[in-house]
Order: structure tokens, then sequence, then C-alpha cells
């Protein structure tokens, strides 16, 4: 998109929903809508429009060609980014089936190719996965095994070893995303150790051996290496990209959203970001309750259960899909390497505001960086023959 004129805004937002009702299919025509923004993304606008009668609401989401925060005048983005987006809900969709959007991703109702712009379901009582782990982590595992099983679910019907050669072709071509993954080769697998803080210098050094792993890391997300090991991954699933809603110890919901770094990559990327959450979590936790062994307890057994929860439904189910021994280890090995590499970032400062690791007394906040550095250290090379139990131990000794 190229016309500043056609960017949504809080004021413009409900009349364009207004416009659009007859393909969006949730308002009436004559429906009275309201809007609010909604904070906390970076790279694209996003909104909430409700229907002060009924009550419902729908969320708005559109690109425009330049990262949102920064204005028109900062970095340019191309916004055929929420294609890609609005590509790989479809194609989960498809591979899933009805469950698709009853238990794991949002509604879509319309997509407008000319403006950059997608309508979908508003999910209300619904928290992002990172705020509850850092707020109320409780003994529930179900969102863990349910996140498990989305990534198990994806990953084996479009595995390279599950499909043909001429479809993993296409899924590469199709699902390269260069602009966006050139943003994560720099900023997630590059500037953090260009830009080394003082951290390094007490107990943790990027030194050769350590960048010689995050480099192999680097060329296997950019498609360079493990031709035989790829798959379609959300690409960026993180935390910050879950929404959770939980009713009960029994019983919680999911769904996945903002997949717009989708890449047709290795396995081990969605589970390793999605890890690092949770490492993180418990990390957090066991500094913000240092004073409290019961309360610490029980939020770091919450953690630790989810994580391994998590791994065991996801490594089940893709040994089930057919996938094999010897590929699952090679993805278990490397959801460790990139879990930890994106813990590293983080402790070192550049993974933006996120709410890992934040305490307002300077020395809590220093150790807890420490004990992230730490787990680092530990897990990227003994990764290669502990696989996940060096992580789970790591978690365990907190």
């Amino acid at each position: 998109m190229s016309d500043e004129s056609n960017i949504l805004t809080k004021d413009t937002v409900a009349n364009y929903v207004t416009e659009h009702a007859s393909q969006i299919k949730v308002f009436p025509a004559d429906a009275n809508l309201t809007a609010d923004a909604i904070q906390g993304g970076n790279v694209n606008f996003a909104f909430c429009v409700k229907d002060t009668t009924s009550g419902k609401a729908v969320f708005v989401k559109q690109a425009p060609e330049y990262v949102a925060v920064f204005g028109p005048d900062g970095l340019p983005l191309t916004s055929t980014r929420i294609q890609m987006e609005v590509s790989i809900l479809k194609e989960w969709k498809a591979i899933i089936g009805d469950d698709a959007e009853e238990k794991y991703i949002p509604k879509l109702y319309y997509f407008d190719n000319k403006n950059k712009v997608f309508v979908m379901e508003f999910l209300d009582g619904y928290d992002l996965l990172d705020h509850y782990l850092i707020t109320s982590p409780s003994p529930n595992v179900d969102v863990s095994k349910k996140l498990g099983e989305f990534m198990a679910l994806t990953h084996t019907a479009t595995h390279s070893s599950n499909i043909a050669p001429i479809q993993s072709e296409v899924m590469t071509k199709q699902y390269e995303n260069r602009a966006l993954r050139d943003i994560q080769l720099e900023y997630v697998f590059t500037k953090a150790y260009n830009e080394v803080s003082e951290q390094t210098s007490k107990g943790f050094k990027v030194d050769d051996k350590f960048l010689k792993e995050i480099n192999a890391l680097k060329k296997r997300y950019n498609g360079e290496t493990g031709k035989g090991n790829m798959c379609l991954c959300h690409g960026d699933l993180h935390p910050g990209s879950v929404m959770v809603k939980v009713e009960d110890d029994n019983d919680a919901q999911i769904r996945v959203i903002d997949p717009e770094f989708c890449v047709y990559g290795p396995p081990g990327l969605d589970i390793g970001s999605l890890l690092s959450g949770y490492i993180l979590a418990a990390v957090h936790q066991s500094f913000a309750h240092a004073n409290d062994a019961e309360a610490k307890a029980l939020a770091l057994s919450a953690i630790t259960d989810g994580i391994v929860a998590c791994w065991e439904t996801y490594s089940s189910i893709m040994k089930e899909g057919g996938i094999s021994k010897k590929i699952m280890k090679e993805i278990e090995r490397e959801s460790v390497g990139f879990a930890v590499a994106e813990v590293c970032r983080t402790a070192l400062g550049h993974a933006g505001m996120r709410l890992w690791l934040q305490f307002d007394d300077k020395e809590v906040k220093e150790a807890a960086v420490q004990s992230a550095l730490s787990i680092v250290q530990k897990c990227m090379t003994a990764r290669h023959t502990e696989g996940t139990e060096v992580l789970f131990n790591c978690l365990k000794s907190l």
C-alpha cells in the first residue's frame, strides 16, 4: 500500500468495518460501532471494533509499507507480509480441518488485499501467554499440551520427509518470506552478538565457540542446511504470539496469532521460540518469589511441567505422524539451541520491552540476567549430547 490516506485510524476503522459489513458477516449494516486501538504491537496497526448493542467485537489489523511504530518516514517494510499471514492461516485450516478455528487459531472473517487489512475474531477474555506465565502460572498443562499438538499437527503435515519433493520445493518458495526473514537474521542472530553488552564480562562470553553455535542456527534458520528436515513454521512463536484463556485447572483455550514471520524452515525454530518464553518465565519467577519458598516452588513447578508436557506431546505426535527417530533427535537438539539463543538475546537486552527479567531492583535484575545466561551457557553445547534433558535439569535447579 502506498497511499497513506488509506491507513486506518481509531477514528476511521469503525466506518471501514461498516462499509464491509456484508463481507465480514458479523455485524448488521446499521450497527453502532466503536473502536479502540490495540497497543503492544510494533509492526502493524491493530484495533478492536465493537457493536455497542450486542457487545460483539472483531479484531482489525492493517500492514503499512513500514514498521508502524516508526511511522511512514521510519523503517520501510513490505505490506505483503499480511498476505503471508492470511496464507498460512488458510493453510493451517486446510491441514487441521474444522478443529483449527475451534481449538488453535482465530476465525478469519475478511481479507482486503488492496488495503492490506484483515478482520478476524476478537479474542475476548484471552490474555497473552507471556503475561500469564509472569502473573499467574498455575498447575495447568493443558495450554502447553495444546501448543504441542498444534505444532506437531502442522509440522507433520508439511514436513519435508512426509511430503513429495515437489511439494517441499513449492513451500520453500511460497514461504521464503525474505523481507521478514532478513529482519530475523539481523536482529535475532546477528545484532545481539555484534553489540555485546557488559553482561558478557561476568561469567558469560560470546567467544568463537559460542558464535559457531549461533552461526549454525542462523544458517539453519535461513534454509542453508538441513534440507531434509524442514516444515511450515509460524516463524516467531514466542509466548507473545499465543493467546490463552484458562478457566479452571482442567480446561484451557489457546489461539496462535501473528504468524507473519512464517517460513518453510526448521521445526525446532517454533519449539525453541516457544520454550524460550517458558525458560525466561521460570527465571523471572525464581527471583520474583525469592522470599516466598512456597510460591516459588508452585510457579516453577507449573512452568517446568508445562515445558515438559509441550515437548512430550509434540514429540509423541510427530513420531506417530511418521517422523523418524533420527530426525526427532535433530529437532530436539535444534529446539534447545533456538530456545537458548532467544533467551540469550533477551538477557543481553535485545528483545524490546518484554516482561522477562524486568525488576526495579538493579541487583535483582542483574542476578536474573546472569541466571538466564548461565542456562544459555550450560545448554548451548550440551544440547548436542543431552538434548532437552539438560534444559529440564537447568529449570529444576532454579
